[in-house]
């Protein structure tokens, strides 16, 4: 019994205990499941690293699988290497493989890349020198622009010393076995200093055409010739190559004459530039005297023109003689002969003095300088000038003083005759105004003329009642005072030779006589006679009123007096201010006053101006009232005209002797 109760006990405690651990179970059951909740995102990232990770192994030995030929292959390079060239050359004579694999094999070798590994060690080494060949353009560019010359020929010759080294068509190309290599960037760099010595020679030009000393000219044109030795060292390396079977001699002559052009094309910029700056500024100021109604050209204006002329001159002189003291003295020790090189020099020299003299006389001095001279002071002055410019190029031999008279003769005869046109213009207003107002009293002086005044050296001038021809210009008749426009005339005219005393050019006299001939004299006559003409006219004396009669009588009076006393006497005026004595006949005298109507004849006029005027007093007696007005209205104005027309001229005479005037009027 007691067994069975321990049995029965024992069976109770193991169902506890299967129950208890089943709780257990349960619980632990659900506290995972519970767990297993709480973490199902660690789960899932867990997952789906190992996906990853999985995926990952797979491409690793797929590159180890790709990688595998490779490492052969480096296996073999290496093999190959250790072995040396044998291994190679056996098996290319047992296998025929295509030379491309080969080449490549040998580029992957272990010495081609330890080679290649030096060249960029040694390259990194030589990094600033290759820096400072990089820059070379640039710095040949900051040489040109900052005037420093001979540091940029020293780069453009040391861009010939890489071209010889470094680029193919060295000496030893000749040889075959010699390979003919080029380094692009040394080409490259050479190329770009090339375009900066084209830069270099404009720079230098350039500075030519400006104002520079014979210091600088000659430094400008040394930089030059250094420049054409680096043209002509490459020349002669490429003729050395074979490259161009050319004439180093006349390469380097033709390189000396062009240099010689640019220079004096160089040299005419600043000349041709100078010279338009100065002609425009005396052109403005011509054209401001005139708009204030001056002379063309007045004092300040003239001595604008001769220092015009002047230093027209003085740049000529200077570009001849640095041309002669740079190109003629440097061809001593040439490769040609001296006198060859100077010829050339010289008549290049020659060819440019002959345009620029060219270009002065019929561009400036022609078109521009005399058409602006109105006096002959100023025409002598610019003639001096003009001379000594003519002479001082005449020591480069370039003296074109036979030149100068044809064009000045033109001029000095156009002022004179400007004068004598004058003259006769106001001659002939003066009749026209006088005869259309009706007027007599400022065509003749009523007044008695006195024969001699002071006394005149004999054998020096004419006497006015002498009639002698002396050395000197003679006076003017006395009788001329009784006709102030014959008067006036004769001012202009002596007025005339007055200006061509100042400026004495013996080739204008044959125009001048040839003008006062044909000319002068054949317009006053005309003049005179068309006055005469119309003061004769029927129906004058009835339109013009009581001085019709004394316009006649003054009209065939100036006529005469011009045709037996002007005439000759502005002759002999004229061949004395010549000089030409021998034209002058021993005979020929000047009217006195003993030619000049007696005092019968006087009274005889005066007694046929007086019935003159009561036959038009009876003529006109109907409107004798209107006529009356009319006459005191022609006759006030014509009191007021003769202070205006006739002034008291005074005629000037070649010599110093002053004369009285031929007019004297209150």
């Amino acid at each position: 019994m007691t067994e069975v109760l321990s049995n029965s006990n024992n069976n109770n405690n193991d169902l506890d205990d299967r129950n208890i651990a089943a709780t257990d179970l349960k619980a632990a059951e659900d506290k995972i499941q519970s767990l297993c909740v709480s973490h199902a995102a660690t789960f899932v990232a867990v997952e789906r690293r190992g996906a990853a990770l999985t995926a990952s192994l797979k491409n690793l030995l797929a590159a180890l699988e790709d990688a595998t030929p490779k490492v052969e292959e480096a296996k073999e390079c290496l093999e190959m290497d250790s072995h040396g060239g044998s291994a190679s050359a056996s098996k290319s004579t047992s296998e025929s493989t295509s030379s491309e694999t080969n080449g490549d094999k040998n580029r992957n070798s272990l010495a081609a890349l330890a080679e290649k590994h030096r060249m960029r060690r040694r390259t990194l080494l030589q990094h600033s020198s290759l820096l400072e060949l990089l820059e070379m353009p640039s710095l040949m560019d900051a040489c040109v622009r900052g005037h420093l010359y001979e540091e940029g020929l020293s780069i453009a010759s040391f861009a010939n010393t890489l071209e010889r080294q470094h680029i193919g068509g060295s000496n030893d190309a000749k040889n075959n076995d010699a390979p003919n290599k080029t380094n692009p960037i040394v080409a490259n760099v050479v190329r770009e200093v090339r375009k900066r010595e084209v830069d270099l020679r404009r720079h230098l030009l350039h500075r030519l055409r400006s104002d520079v000393t014979m210091p600088q000219c000659l430094e400008v044109v040394t930089a030059l010739r250094r420049l054409n030795g680096v043209e002509l060292e490459r020349s002669s390396r490429e003729s050395a190559n074979g490259m161009n079977n050319i004439d180093l001699e006349k390469i380097h002559e033709a390189m000396e004459w062009r240099l010689q052009v640019n220079f004096l094309e160089a040299r005419d910029v600043w000349l041709e530039g100078n010279t338009m700056t100065s002609g425009s500024s005396l052109g403005m100021a011509s054209q401001h005297s005139r708009k204030l109604g001056k002379r063309m050209v007045s004092s300040g204006n003239s001595e604008q023109l001769l220092d015009n002329i002047d230093g027209y001159r003085t740049r000529c002189f200077e570009i001849a003689t640095q041309f002669l003291a740079i190109f003629r003295s440097s061809s001593t020790g040439s490769y040609t002969s001296t006198s060859t090189k100077s010829d050339k020099a010289s008549q290049l020299l020659s060819m440019w003095t002959t345009r620029r003299i060219d270009t002065f006389l019929n561009q400036q001095l022609a078109l521009k300088y005399l058409p602006l001279i109105s006096d002959t002071a100023t025409l002598r002055d610019a003639l001096e000038s003009t001379t000594f410019f003519a002479t001082s190029m005449g020591r480069i031999g370039a003296d074109f003083s036979p030149l100068l008279p044809a064009y000045f003769i033109p001029r000095l005869v156009s002022i004179v005759t400007s004068h004598w046109s004058n003259g006769l213009s106001a001659l002939q207003d003066t009749l026209k105004v006088c005869r259309d107002a009706g007027v007599a009293s400022p065509l003749y002086n009523s007044r008695e003329v006195i024969s001699h005044i002071g006394t005149e050296e004999e054998g020096d001038v004419v006497g006015a009642g002498t009639g002698v021809i002396g050395n000197k210009t003679p006076s003017p008749p006395r009788q001329l005072l009784s006709l102030p426009p014959l008067a006036r005339l004769v001012n202009t005219f002596l007025n005339g030779l007055n200006e061509l005393r100042r400026c004495l050019l013996a080739s204008a006299f044959p125009e001048l006589r040839l003008f006062f001939q044909e000319s002068f004299v054949v317009k006053v006559k005309a003049i005179l006679v068309e006055n005469e003409r119309a003061v004769l006219k029927p129906g004058f004396l009835k339109s013009k009123g009581e001085e019709a009669g004394k316009l006649r009588s003054i009209a065939v009076e100036m006529k005469d007096e011009f045709d037996n006393c002007v005439k000759p006497y502005l002759s002999i005026a004229l061949e004395v201010a010549f000089g030409d004595f021998e034209n002058l006949s021993s005979n020929e005298t000047i009217p006195t006053e003993s030619d000049s109507p007696d005092e019968g004849d006087i009274e005889e006029e005066k007694d046929e101006e007086k019935e003159t005027e009561e036959s038009v007093e009876q003529v006109d007696e109907v409107n004798e009232g209107d006529e009356q007005e009319r006459l005191l209205q022609s006759k006030d104005s014509a009191d007021g005209a003769p202070e205006e027309i006739a002034e008291e001229p005074v005629v000037e005479a070649e010599t110093e002797t002053e004369i009285d005037s031929l007019i004297d009027m209150e």
